[in-house]
């Protein structure tokens, strides 16, 4: 959902993006007040400009506070229905959580503030005299709000800081409100419980706010309301392997044994092999058994359908940019700082040398079988001939009779 994203600037050492759906919310604006002018037009675009500005803060907000306590934050986004700070991780312990989750709604706190002082400076505390409002002054103010004016303006922002105080602060996980409740939930209970019913919370109140929406005839808020669900389901999805991998290392759910392809290999004789192998992803070496990088099914089926050279050495289609764990890496530093499109993850010892695989779809199912097989069970599958753990394919002289066909191949 964050892919196509324009880049704004770099702010506090934290990138800002705009999400291109942004640009949809301008065009609706300038199209809703095209009958008011030129005037109106402007006014309409820079109301709106005003409240991203609020929502930017709020995030920025909640990366700073984030900050303090040695969390970092990937970067924002603006999204047409509010900001997006995306964390590396928040917190693990209750109270910090609870300072980065109120750090937010505390910024506009201090915007409507900051607004309310200069509005009592600037009227004598009675704005509705300043102004030569009547007996019908809610009439004066819903017309104040809509008309070009600066009062109009502050009064907006004041009124949209406000709402973004209340909305913000229900306990609908994982918006602010909803974080306040887990890390009060987490001082009395364990995290993970502490999430889930935190979650469940939170969908009460998406649904709550889907159904008034529907009521009223308001589809933007019926969006928000299954932003909130699905984001407050994934990020408890999320929790539960973080908590499941919680003490575990690369050394206790690692795929062992696991032959590495020479980086000279011939994609011909790859594709041959690959028919007799599950895995998706396999680990690509030098000839001393160092892993230079992965190769990936896919890669190789795009590779036939280019009618690229089956002589081509293997080694020129490999992703090079992976890092390889180690088996003293805890689990849930690889989870939080890997890629989540590279399900599998090459596993190297000091020197760089192969030593087997990591498969992240099946990590969780590995740790349940360490807590049942004994230590003494576990013994090296490399043998002493083979040190490294590298399989020798040999020279590619594929049988006669079954040529790698690549038009066949998919």
């Amino acid at each position: 959902m964050l892919e196509r994203r324009l880049r704004l600037g770099t702010f506090f050492g934290i990138d800002l993006f705009v999400h291109w759906t942004f640009g949809l919310l301008i065009a609706y604006m300038v199209a809703t007040s095209w009958s008011e002018g030129p005037l109106g037009v402007v006014y309409s675009v820079a109301r709106l400009f005003g409240v991203f500005l609020c929502v930017t803060l709020h995030e920025y907000g909640h990366a700073l506070t984030a900050r303090i306590f040695h969390v970092p934050t990937v970067d924002i986004t603006l999204l047409p229905i509010g900001g997006v700070a995306r964390l590396k991780q928040m917190p693990r312990v209750p109270w910090q959580e609870l300072l980065v989750a109120v750090a937010g709604p505390a910024v506009n706190v201090v915007i409507a503030g900051l607004l309310i002082l200069g509005i009592y400076a600037f009227t004598g505390g009675d704005l509705g005299i300043r102004l030569g409002w009547d007996t019908q002054s809610q009439i004066e103010l819903s017309d104040l709000l809509i008309e070009p004016s600066i009062w109009g303006f502050v009064l907006t922002m004041l009124l949209v800081n406000i709402m973004l105080i209340v909305f913000n602060m229900i306990p609908a996980f994982p918006m602010d409100g909803g974080r306040v409740l887990r890390s009060g939930l987490a001082m009395l209970m364990s995290y993970r419980r502490a999430t889930f019913i935190a979650s469940r919370i939170g969908l009460l109140c998406a649904a709550l706010m889907a159904f008034y929406a529907l009521q009223v005839g308001a589809f933007m808020p019926v969006f928000i309301a299954a932003f909130i669900a699905f984001a407050g389901m994934n990020e408890a999805r999320q929790v539960d392997v973080m908590e499941s991998v919680r003490g575990l290392c690369v050394d206790d759910v690692m795929v062992r044994g696991v032959a590495g392809i020479p980086m000279d290999t011939p994609l011909g004789r790859v594709a041959f092999d690959w028919k007799n192998n599950a895995a998706a992803t396999q680990p690509v070496v030098s000839r001393i058994g160092t892993v230079v990088g992965v190769v990936r099914l896919k890669d190789v089926g795009e590779a036939i359908e280019q009618r690229v050279d089956p002589m081509t050495p293997i080694g020129g289609l490999a992703d090079h940019s992976i890092t390889p764990a180690t088996l003293d890496e805890d689990l849930e530093t690889i989870l939080l700082s890997g890629d989540r499109n590279q399900r599998a993850i090459p596993v190297v010892d000091d020197g760089g040398i192969l030593i087997g695989m990591l498969d992240l779809d099946t990590l969780l199912l590995r740790g349940t079988l360490k807590s049942i097989v004994p230590a003494a069970a576990v013994t090296s599958p490399i043998s002493a001939a083979d040190p490294t753990g590298v399989e020798s394919l040999g020279p590619y002289d594929p049988p006669p009779n079954h040529p790698p066909q690549f038009d066949a191949l998919s």
